[in-house]
């Protein structure tokens, strides 16, 4: 693989006084449903997630720190990470931003950033050794999991994934791309049986019906955010216009459903990585098995409580390398 692929970690530290006070000002109460203090929070695993990168993932050309002005003395110190605030690349006319979607669909706007680049949440942890091949094959095409899934309604924030599809459905009809790159779509060997079934089950519908959203770090081109943003722009501008999390936003996920309703991906193992949602001790425990068998692993915080300091307090040290 001759090209070079760079990492993207996005992170905010939410108990910034500096930060907090700015992000008040702007907030309403019909906005503070999502924009709670767990969404913000920060493990203090940030330098823990970089010495994973640099022990799992050595080959890593550059890795971008993106923060609102708040990156740590030893992340600024470090040859190594390149540190971007939101002010470096994403337009005047939508800062200050408190929107994780709007700071992702703006990172193709960083001129460093290379064409094949990983988009990261710090909450998302490489666990052991990955290649290059494990994100984007030989050729350039982003490595993915192209199982189908029907959309869920789980929350109201569910539509930005909606809009994604209904997107996606206007633009790559299913009739044009489904059959030619029926064996991505198909793949037992890298999905097993139960998602290509579930897959199966879903190919009497005329549209596209949604993807399996894994959550984990996704590969990406610079180049499709550029053309996105030249035949439709309305998406970026949209998105971006929304200082919190909004109903009608489009997310980073839209790239990722384009790779995959155009087939222009390869088929990513089931094993990889997983997602798990911590809310009580006994979670730790399934952190730890995860850790020792798969490749990522996603640590989502949903902590409430007066046990949530002491919860992480463990989660950090289970995490130490």
């Amino acid at each position: 693989m001759t090209f070079p692929i760079d990492f993207v970690v996005t992170w905010v530290d939410g108990s910034d006084p500096v930060w907090v006070a700015k992000k008040n000002k702007y907030l309403t109460d019909s906005q503070k449903i999502d924009a709670n203090d767990a969404r913000y929070r920060d493990y203090g695993l940030l330098k823990n997630w970089f010495d994973r990168v640099w022990r799992y993932a050595p080959w890593v050309n550059n890795v971008y720190l993106i923060t609102d002005n708040q990156a740590p003395d030893w992340a600024v110190k470090d040859s190594r990470i390149t540190t971007v605030n939101h002010d470096d690349f994403i337009p005047k006319q939508y800062l200050p931003t408190f929107n994780s979607n709007v700071i992702e669909m703006n990172l193709w706007r960083i001129n460093e950033l290379n064409e094949h680049f990983v988009c990261f949440n710090d909450d998302m942890f490489l666990t052991q050794p990955v290649k290059k091949e494990d994100f984007f094959t030989g050729d350039g095409l982003p490595v993915l999991n192209g199982s189908l899934r029907p959309i869920i309604a789980r929350e109201m924030f569910s539509k930005s994934v909606f809009n994604n599809m209904l997107f996606i459905n206007k633009t790559f009809p299913k009739k044009d791309y489904f059959r030619k790159h029926m064996r991505e779509y198909l793949n037992v060997r890298k999905y097993g049986i139960v998602s290509v079934l579930v897959t199966i089950s879903n190919m009497i519908y005329h549209d596209w019906v949604g993807f399996f959203e894994d959550h984990l770090a996704y590969p990406n081109l610079k180049s499709w955010f550029w053309d996105l943003n030249r035949t439709n722009p309305e998406v970026f501008e949209k998105t971006s216009s929304h200082r919190f999390r909004s109903t009608d936003d489009f997310s980073i996920w839209l790239l990722k459903n384009a790779y995959l309703a155009t087939g222009f991906f390869s088929p990513r193992s089931r094993n990889f990585g997983e997602m798990l949602g911590v809310s009580n001790i006994n979670d730790l425990k399934k952190v730890k098995q995860l850790l020792k068998s798969k490749k990522m692993v996603v640590v989502n915080d949903s902590i409430d409580g007066v046990e949530a300091d002491m919860i992480l307090n463990k989660l950090v040290k289970l995490m130490e390398i």
